[in-house]
This record gives structure tokens, sequence and C-alpha cells, in this order.
């Protein structure tokens, strides 16, 4: 997409965070903006702060588990503000740092219905208007845990990993059809991330987060403002980049990952030649 203003979005998880920050770029781009969150709440308040700025918008009380909410979302907003031509399945949730043992089938399934079916469910009910609407572009929220595995967060990098997986896979398949397709890989961003994820732990809900997730996560108060990610993810979209990272620090990771994957390499050719 070489211009985004007059266009449409459709963005999950906005009612705040990283999706709200998607939201504001999108809008100051001159993008309409349907706003879709499980927050009825904080979604009405989201919607209102980027109508009272002069945004055209819409909100879209969702759970991305619902299939009939997303039916009913593929039909609701084109007939609204137009054909989605940028959608943007940004909805997750974490373990908070619980280690594998203490993952029971329940909360794992609850995990990947919600981080990766649901962006599948996006997919599905909102890719043939994109097709109709002659192009378009997706971005899909992964992570730099869906770059490299992190320990105490197994679903979470699991449904990661499959995200990043599913993005590559669509990107190169949609590639004719004039819709891009971009995975962000953010690092640490100053979310509600770390509240919104205790209801899936069947944790009540608290104001201020426990000290063993202040460092490295979404209730860091160093974390990056999720503005800031809008701007990246907006630009990114503009040049259809493929991976949209944010933290550049974090390529050493990456790097890391990379050498042990090229050490695996290495041991097959010593193997094949001693066989």
């Amino acid at each position: 997409m070489d211009q985004l203003s007059g266009k449409v979005a459709f963005i999950t998880g906005s009612a705040g965070g990283i999706g709200l920050g998607i939201a504001r770029a999108c809008a100051e781009a001159g993008m309409k903006v349907a706003l879709a969150d499980i927050d009825g709440a904080m979604l009405e308040h989201a919607g209102s702060e980027l109508s009272e700025a002069g945004a055209e918008v819409m909100t879209v009380p969702l759970d991305v588990t619902d299939r009939d909410g997303w039916a009913s979302a593929a039909s609701e907003v084109p007939a609204t503000l137009g054909p989605v031509q940028l959608l943007v399945n940004n909805a997750g949730v974490s373990t908070l740092g619980l280690p594998f043992d203490e993952i029971d089938p329940e909360l794992w399934d609850r995990v990947v219905a919600i981080n990766l079916t649901g962006i599948y469910n996006g997919l599905h009910y909102f890719l043939p208007g994109m097709q109709a609407a002659g192009g378009g572009h997706i971005v899909n929220s992964s992570s730099v845990a869906g770059l490299g595995g992190v320990p105490r967060a197994a679903p979470y990098s699991a449904t990661k990993f499959a995200i990043t997986g599913l993005s590559e896979s669509l990107r190169a398949e949609l590639a004719e059809s004039g819709i891009g397709v971009s995975v962000l890989c953010a690092g640490s961003v100053r979310t509600r991330l770390w509240r919104t994820s205790r209801a899936v732990r069947g944790l009540p809900d608290i104001d201020v987060p426990p000290p063993e997730l202040l460092v490295g996560g979404s209730a860091d108060p160093s974390g990056m403002d999720p503005d800031e990610v809008g701007y990246r993810v907006v630009d990114a979209v503009l040049a259809n980049e493929a991976y949209v990272m944010t933290h550049p620090e974090l390529r050493a990771f990456v790097i890391q990952r990379h050498e042990t994957l090229m050490r695996g390499f290495d041991r097959a050719s010593e193997f094949r030649s001693h066989a």
C-alpha cells in the first residue's frame, strides 16, 4: 500500500496498548479506523479519543475466538466505513511467566485460541473482502518471542512462532494478489498485557503489577511507548516490510539463535561426511 489516506483499517486488541498505538497512527495518516476489542468500556473510551481528534471511527466489541462475532464484523464494518484494506491482527495474551509444568490443558487451549486461532479467524473473515477490494495489507502481531524461544513463556512463544510462520507463508502466497503481509516482532512495550492476561489465568484484576513483572515485559516502565510502535507499523505497511522490528538492540538475540541453527547444519555435514 503506497498511501493510506481514506482507506479503512480494522485493528483487534485496540482498546489500549499496541493496538491503540497503531490505531492512532492510522488515524493520523488519514485512515478510517474500526477498533475491535473484548473490553467494551475501554473500547468506547478509545473510540471517543480518536473521534474527538477528528478521525472517522467505528467500535466493534469482539472476542477474537468468537467466529459469529467475526462474521458480523466482516459484514458491518465495510457497510459502515467501506472495504477494509488494512487488517491488523493484534489481540493476544500472555501466561505471565508460568513454567511449562504449570500450564494445564485448559490454559494452553485458551492461549492458542486467542493468540493463533484468533488470527486465523480474522484472515478467514476479512481476506475475501480485501481481495475483492483489489488489495491491501495484513499485519499480524508476533513478538521477538516468535523469533527465539523465551523461558517461562512456552505457550506464548509457541503461538508467536506460529504467527511468524503463518505470516511468512501468507506473504509468499498473496504476493501476486496485491496484498502485503507484515509480522510485527516487538520487544518490551508498555501495555496492559500483564493486566488483561490475568483473566486468562483466572486471576483477579489488579491496578499495580507484581514486582516480578516489572522487568522486560509489558509492565516494565522502561518499555517502548505503544505510540512509537504504531508509527513504526504504519511506516512498515507503506514500505511493505516483511518483518516489523521495534528494538534494534535485540538483533544479537536473533543472531545467537541463527548461529545455533547453523551449528546444527554444520553437525549434519560432519555426520554425513563420516557416514
